[in-house]
């Protein structure tokens, strides 16, 4: 059975949420329904442009003008440091995108691809139509899917006719970049319990300060622990995609997902103890997390510096 492995896996923490900003919105506002704030949508935007940066792309000018026009200085905290080296230089045509089903995340994930669907535009010459493009917003009331082409759950950007014949125009082949989107619960956030009073919740974080963060579990929620096995369910999905026979490789997978989430991702591929993930803290919102697959170890490499606590 021939492996199939990604060249990157990338974990994107979304970006800022109203509740980063105001916990009272926990009160009253499902977990599950909170949107990003303006500075979240930024921040996804240049996840996008940094996404674009380690992607193996024909035009790097190109990626380096939308770099620039989505460069902001983050008042929330410094960028993460990368050391990326770029061991596989093929081109990276089929990026495979797994996002939580959360607002937030799935608002990251289309600001994210709307960077991308400029690069395509402007490498390829064609158009991304906003009404066929991935929408981040359902609505849970109505039996019917929001587009009639695909379920909310899943979306690809399809090699289109105009595509082709804009490709059969060019001098030289242009890769375009597909992507396809596939929502799974099992990234989620972890579980807080449900709305949350401020007061109490104020108390079970101090509690848990003392308990430990990995086992401590939220009253009505999971602990990070129990989101540790969900993680490991959703590897070994993975797994199988990478060596199940006539499923079409996958250049690039990127996770948008959460802070605790990402950490215990990263703690159960890495076989990291719960005394090294208490270490951890979050990343920043709208941070990439790059791991490269070394070709002469066969494994993957972190190639991003995490934040400890102090």
């Amino acid at each position: 059975m021939g492996s199939h492995k990604p060249r990157l896996i990338i974990l994107v923490r979304h970006g800022e949420s109203e509740s980063n900003k105001d916990k009272t919105i926990n009160q009253h506002v499902p977990n599950h329904q909170i949107p990003l704030t303006e500075n979240g949508w930024r921040q996804a935007r240049r996840s996008g442009a940094q996404l674009l940066q380690v992607l193996n792309v024909d035009d790097k000018e190109e990626c380096k003008k939308l770099a620039e026009k989505y460069h902001f200085e983050d008042e929330n905290g410094k960028q993460l440091e990368q050391h990326y080296t770029q061991n596989n230089r093929n081109p990276d045509s089929n990026v495979v995108f797994y996002t939580s089903p959360y607002k937030r995340t799935r608002e990251t994930l289309r600001g994210m691809l709307d960077v991308l669907d400029e690069y395509n535009e402007c490498n390829c010459g064609v158009s991304a139509r906003q009404n066929d493009g991935y929408q981040p917003g359902g609505n849970m009331r109505l039996a019917h899917w929001q587009s009639p082409e695909f379920p909310h759950g899943y979306y690809e950007n399809k090699e289109s006719v105009e595509l082709k014949e804009n490709l059969q125009k060019t001098a030289e082949r242009k890769t375009f970049i597909h992507y396809r989107v596939k929502d799974d619960p099992r990234i989620r956030e972890q579980d807080f319990g449900n709305f949350q009073e401020l007061k109490a919740m104020r108390d079970v974080m101090s509690t848990r300060s003392n308990y430990g963060h990995f086992f401590f579990r939220f009253p009505q929620g999971e602990s990070a622990a129990d989101v540790y096995d969900r993680c490991a369910s959703f590897q070994e999905t993975l797994y199988r995609h990478f060596n199940q026979p006539g499923r079409k490789p996958r250049d690039v997978v990127v996770l948008v997902t959460h802070g605790i989430y990402l950490r215990v991702f990263l703690m159960k591929w890495f076989r990291w103890t719960y005394e090294e993930f208490e270490t951890f803290t979050n990343v920043p919102n709208g941070s990439l997390v790059v791991m490269e697959l070394d070709p002469e170890l066969d494994r993957y490499v972190l190639r991003t510096t995490l934040p400890k606590w102090c």
